[in-house]
This record gives C-alpha cells, structure tokens and sequence, in this order.
C-alpha cells in the first residue's frame, strides 16, 4: 500500500460504487457519481482509498475513472432524471454538457450551476422531480438512491452541502430543531431508535414527507390518511430547519 503523486481520480462512468475495505465482498458504504473529482489518499493493487468533497473515505476500483493531475472542472450537476443520472458533475459548453469522459451531449436534460447561494425554496420541486425512483444500498443517483443519498444529492443540487449520513446530517443540523408542526418544505424530518438515526426525508410542510424507502415516495407521518406511514411516526425523532442552518 502507498501513496500515489498524481493524487486526484476523475470518476468516467455514470457512478462508482464504494466500499468500506478494498474488495468487491466488503461492505458498500457510497457511491462516487459521475464527474465526481475524489482525492487519492492511498492505493492497494487496482483498488483506491479515495476521499470524497463532503470528507467521505472509502475504496473504489480504479476502473471507474482515470488519474490526473488536477479535479475535473465541473461546473453545473444534472438535477433531473434521464440518460445521464441525477446529480452528474458535467460541464456546460454554450448548448451542450460535457461529461468527465471528454464526451458532449445535448442540453436535453435540466442543470444546475455548481457555485452560487443556497436555494432551499428548490428543494421540495427537486425532490418531486425524482419521485418513483429506486432505493438502492449507498445510492447517489437516480438510478438509485438510499435515503440518505437522497437527502444530500437533492440538498447539493439546491446548493447545499451535507454529510453523507443521516446521523452526521441531524447532528450538523442540531441547533435548527423545530416542531415538526411548523416544518416548511424542504425541512428535514429524522427517524430512528435508541438515539441513533436510521431514516430521513425532507418535509412537504408539515408532517408530510418524501423520502426513499423502496423508492422515493410521498407520504405523511400524520395517521389516519391513505399514505399515512405509521411505522415512521412510532420512531419518529425530530425535525430541523433547512432555513435557519442556511440563511441565503
């Protein structure tokens, strides 16, 4: 194991998967997506211990991208699904979008620009854009998400950026708690037991929710409705304030 000069791995293909140990039997803990610049902190045979922007770290296979000098200049992410997943770090080129692997596509699908204010008020019409799409273990796109990986990629397309877990999302979120009566859309409704939290999906106003869990859906901890989710509500936690953390 050592450490490589050219420290910076571009990611090529539509995502990477990413483990906790450097083999395909580990445990999967993340995706890398598409576009994505990562820090190379060491490698072992074909396998990376890479360092993702939100701090991150975990192993890829150094099939999924290529070594380089310096991070992929990406300039806007893709926010809706298609071809190309959500949340694709690309290139905007006039009436195009260049993705990492030097390929130019045509501007047939929504982005957003990757530098600006935050914009929590984008959030809940991001979210509802991606409704029906898949859960998947450590997901970060659409072609897969967990519910974690929702939370973040849809908070990074509003131009926000969270950790990667729930855990870490509620904890950086702690001084913004509030009633879960009063939660505007795109608020953050937490879920679990014995202190730890195991789930997370944004508010609709309210105890609405939209969230992944089987697939990215709406729902309402509220009982008594058609698409009441009671089992959240009997672990439900708290509920924090997207506005108040990220004042624009």
């Amino acid at each position: 194991m050592f450490e490589r000069s050219n420290h910076w791995f571009i990611i090529t293909s539509p995502l990477a998967p990413a483990y906790a140990t450097p083999g395909f039997n580990s445990v999967k803990v993340t995706e890398v997506v598409g576009g994505e610049s990562v820090q190379v902190l060491q490698v072992k045979d074909d396998w990376l211990f890479v360092e993702q922007d939100d701090g991150y770290q975990s192993w890829i296979k150094e099939f999924y991208g290529y070594f380089c000098n310096d991070s992929f200049a990406a300039t806007h992410m893709i926010i809706e699904s298609g071809k190309i997943p959500f949340g694709t770090r690309v290139q905007e080129n006039q009436q195009a979008i260049i993705t990492a692997d030097g390929i130019s596509w045509p501007m047939v699908q929504k982005i957003n620009s990757l530098t600006g204010p935050e914009k929590p008020d984008q959030i809940l019409p991001l979210a509802k854009g991606l409704l029906g799409s898949p859960y998947r273990w450590g997901g970060k796109t659409s072609f897969g998400f967990d519910c974690s990986g929702f939370v973040q990629m849809v908070c990074l397309a509003a131009g926000i950026l969270l950790p990667r877990d729930s855990g870490q999302q509620r904890e950086i979120l702690n001084d913004s708690m509030i009633d879960c009566n009063i939660a505007s859309p795109g608020d953050l409704h937490f879920f679990g037991k014995n202190g730890k939290v195991t789930h997370v999906g944004f508010s609709t106003g309210g105890q609405g929710i939209i969230h992944c869990q089987g697939f990215v859906k709406e729902e309402t901890i509220t009982g008594g409705y058609f698409n009441s989710n009671e089992k959240l509500a009997d672990i439900y936690m708290s509920t924090h304030s997207i506005r108040r953390k990220f004042r624009t």
